[in-house]
């Protein structure tokens, strides 16, 4: 072992910053993938270190502690991040793999259940399955949804928002960005046809059509250098609602059995951002920042202007036509992600109007 958190089969697990501190323990590949291996073929620890899980869950997502609600998307933030990641050299034969996903299988499901049990489900009463009727009903839905017009944005964002507020903005927005390139590459696995000439068509924009200096993740990246938003600044600031946002997103698309969710729930994000973006833009140009702090959104508000739309007639009108039942789980994405959406806004445009 190089040091750090001891993987000790004692019950030295009994709470939840214990928890994150094992998991950012076997990240960070203090014991060596031999010394994994016997923890994953360790029934009895694999079983603690669930049970370790579950109380966490109950404390997040059943009593609702807040300082529990942290903890636990901050393990699971954690976990994903490795999902995003290449392993290191030292952990190609370790199934470091299967012990986190025992934590995140229990974190998972309970933040989903918990995302469920406070969606508004009324509207799903009444999807339509069939292609044609199903878009109208679509977009109406949307666009009557607080998520899409919502006043941090066409009222706080382009009128009063400080240089600072938009800093802290950013930063906030880095729970989807950065990897959005790499949830469509998930995202296509299984498709064919029109589904998957869209989605492989939304990524090579990502990719900047081939342009290493265009590819939106280092654009973004440039945006955020320029604005001051370092690693430590969004570690010291990103906000539990954002966390929230980006760990649905992932366990969306990482899970292959949310699928038809994710279509849904990623269709809104293409779908509203441009108008979202043109906010930022807006307020940036009223507070005079150079081009630099929204060369990134001023890309996207001319790619997804046309992404959104085709993605509705691409994506998910041929994966209705062929499984009408699936229009229920694109409109349950959908609602999760308006209703994350909200309060993600909410809560921040609370934060920046308190602290203004």
């Amino acid at each position: 072992m190089k040091g750090g958190y001891s993987l000790s089969t004692t019950s030295e697990l009994n709470s939840g910053m214990d928890l994150r501190e094992v998991v950012i323990s076997l990240l960070a590949g203090d014991e060596d993938a031999a010394a994994v291996n016997v923890r994953a073929a360790d029934m009895a620890y694999r079983a603690e270190l669930r049970g370790v899980a579950e109380e966490l869950a109950r404390a997040a997502f059943t009593r609702g502690d807040r300082a529990a609600l942290h903890t636990a998307h901050w393990v699971l933030g954690d976990i994903y991040d490795r999902c995003f990641s290449l392993p290191p050299i030292e952990q190609v034969d370790s199934l470091l793999g299967e012990l986190l996903d025992d934590i995140r299988s229990v974190l998972e499901n309970a933040m989903l259940a918990d995302l469920s049990g406070r969606m508004d489900h009324s509207a799903l009463a009444c999807v339509p399955r069939d292609p044609e009727s199903f878009l109208p009903w679509y977009r109406n839905f949307i666009s009557s949804h607080t998520a899409s017009n919502h006043p941090f944005y066409r009222d706080f964002l382009e009128k009063r928002a400080s240089a600072e507020d938009l800093r802290f903005y950013l930063a906030q927005e880095t729970s989807l960005d950065p990897r959005f390139d790499d949830i469509l590459s998930f995202l296509t696995v299984g498709t064919n046809g029109a589904e998957k000439m869209e989605l492989v068509q939304n990524l090579w924009d990502e990719m900047g059509n081939g342009n290493p200096a265009e590819v939106h993740t280092t654009v973004f990246a440039k945006t955020l250098a320029d604005a001051g938003v370092s690693k430590e600044f969004i570690d010291s600031n990103i906000m539990l609602e954002s966390l929230v946002c980006g760990n649905v997103s992932a366990a969306l698309a990482l899970s292959r059995r949310h699928c038809y969710k994710a279509f849904g729930y990623f269709g809104v994000t293409e779908y509203l951002t441009p108008r979202r973006f043109r906010s930022y833009i807006v307020g940036c140009r009223r507070l005079g920042m150079p081009g630099s702090a929204y060369v990134y959104h001023e890309q996207h508000i001319q790619i997804d202007a046309r992404h959104g739309p085709a993605w509705f007639k691409n994506i998910l009108l041929p994966a209705i036509a062929r499984e009408p039942r699936c229009a229920a789980q694109i409109a349950l994405g959908t609602v999760m992600r308006l209703e994350t959406s909200t309060w993600y806004l909410d809560a921040l445009q609370t934060r920046l109007e308190l602290a203004g």
